[in-house]
């Protein structure tokens, strides 16, 4: 109900009005009461009163009616027409203010687009002016690097020229100094050969001296500990053992430092080498340098008998 008020609210008033002033006509327009008046005393005239058939006032009321409802429905139909007329209007007008829209917006695209365009033809020519100027700079640049280029090649040919006769020049002095050398080197090498000769004559010979030294001492130490060793009872022939001996300056053996490196197979007869080893000290060493050859003694014993 309050939707159809707001949506025509002339057509309700209008309506309204009706409405009421039918019903004031109805309430004070028409005659209720049908009792007969008297008549006045002042007059004695006799006046009669038509009666009016109730179903002729109430057709007429309902033809009223009708007309009244039919004149409503014009109304409204017009209010109608009306509204929708405005509407039509004022949709038209939108569609006009959209299309308005549209263009100027197509426009301003347009002229968008073109000043866009003319924008970038402007950098466009501005980048090949720019790059003309490159290109001018880079050409004058490449001619100045030629020309720097070609001066430099004669002057590195004319280096090279003096070069190479400085070069000649120094191989034939270091030819000459090479023969020299060759000569001298030839004529030190025969003496250092001949040197080499005597003194590996005089090795030779201290070798075999030292040879003989140490077998002698070597033989000497070896029988020292025989003579130190007692044999283990129980122990048959043929045993042999090799012992590590570590001496000092003199022959004194080194306390612990006698090991067995190779075990003859009885332990007894291992120990008791150790044993005579100990009792040998001093050892006899020789003196000087050919003791280092003693020092770190590696000994076979292999007792005879």
């Amino acid at each position: 109900m309050f939707s159809v008020v707001k949506r025509n609210p002339v057509a309700v008033l209008l309506a309204l009005l009706l409405h009421l002033a039918l019903g004031f006509f109805l309430l004070f327009g028409m005659e209720w009461d049908d009792k007969p008046q008297r008549p006045r005393t002042s007059a004695p005239v006799v006046q009669a009163k038509a009666v009016e058939d109730p179903a002729k006032l109430a057709a007429a009321k309902q033809k009223q009616r009708q007309a009244e409802l039919a004149a409503e429905r014009k109304k409204q139909q017009a209010a109608q027409k009306r509204k929708q007329a405005v509407e039509r209007k004022k949709r038209l007008a939108q569609e006009q203010k959209r299309k308005a829209a549209e263009k100027k917006r197509k426009a301003e695209a347009k002229r968008k687009v073109a000043a866009k365009r003319k924008a970038e033809a402007k950098r466009k020519a501005e980048a090949e002016a720019q790059r003309k100027a490159e290109a001018k700079q880079k050409a004058q640049a490449e001619a100045k690097r030629k020309a720097e280029a070609e001066a430099k090649r004669k002057a590195e040919v004319k280096r090279k020229a003096a070069a190479e006769a400085k070069r000649k020049a120094e191989a034939k002095r270091k030819a000459a100094a090479e023969a020299k050398r060759k000569a001298e080197a030839k004529r030190k090498a025969e003496a250092a050969a001949q040197v080499a000769r005597e003194q590996e004559l005089q090795a030779q010979l201290a070798a075999e001296q030292n040879s003989r030294q140490l077998d002698r001492y070597t033989i000497a130490i070896r029988q020292q500990i025989e003579r130190s060793w007692l044999r283990p009872p129980n122990t048959g022939e043929g045993l042999a053992c090799v012992v590590r001996v570590r001496l000092l300056p003199g022959g004194e053996v080194m306390p612990g430092s006698v090991r067995v490196l190779r075990s003859s197979g009885n332990g007894a007869f291992d120990r008791s080498v150790e044993s005579a080893v100990y009792k040998a000290s001093p050892l006899p060493v020789p003196s000087g340098g050919l003791f280092e050859s003693f020092r770190d003694l590696r000994l076979e014993f292999e007792p005879e008998g």
